[in-house]
């Protein structure tokens, strides 16, 4: 019994490492960062061109002027009118944006007089990224159980069986009777 336990928890800890690894594997190739921009004019910054299909973008210290633009319409954005080009973002929380389910091709826009030190994190759909979340959720789920189980086993203790003798069997074969 005691050695059954420790298999049944070796193996829940082996599947939820093996989860947690491929949910995190798909969660670090599915996602992107951008930190660098090119500057086509004097205090306008554009990063590469981002080809988006129904993807999450998260836009760490945007900028006070500018946004995500769509592709076609770069060349024709200036710090006035960027408001009329720039798609709105979904929420915004701790000097980041999120913008959800984008589809097409945007450049993120920065009018400064600086570098800007906007990071873009781009990750694959919405629906990718919360099924390799909930692999990994329930890798280490698993693997924590597993853990458990296997410290159980190994604090068992093997049921005792109870003794009996020569003749305690001799006479349950001859009776019939079942012994106790």
């Amino acid at each position: 019994m005691r050695a059954r336990t420790l298999t049944i928890g070796l193996i829940i800890l082996v599947v939820g490492i093996a989860l947690a690894v491929v949910g995190g594997y798909r969660l670090k190739n599915t996602t992107t960062t951008m930190t660098s921009f090119t500057q086509p004019t004097a205090g306008e910054y554009v990063s590469a061109e981002m080809v988006l299909n129904d993807s999450v973008v998260v836009v760490r210290s945007p900028a006070s002027v500018g946004g995500m633009v769509p592709a076609q319409d770069v060349s024709r954005v200036n710090p006035t009118d960027i408001a009329s080009y720039a798609v709105p973002y979904n929420s915004s929380a701790a000097s980041s944006e999120t913008y959800l389910g984008l589809r097409g091709d945007y450049n993120y826009v920065d009018f400064s007089s600086v570098q800007p030190t906007t990071n873009i994190v781009i990750t694959g759909t919405l629906l990718e990224t919360i099924a390799s979340g909930l692999l990994v959720l329930i890798g280490i789920v698993c693997a924590i159980a597993g853990i458990v189980v296997v410290i159980v086993g190994a604090v068992r203790r093997n049921p005792t069986k109870k003794a009996t003798s020569p003749e305690d069997e001799y006479y349950a074969k001859r009776d019939g009777t079942p012994q106790s």
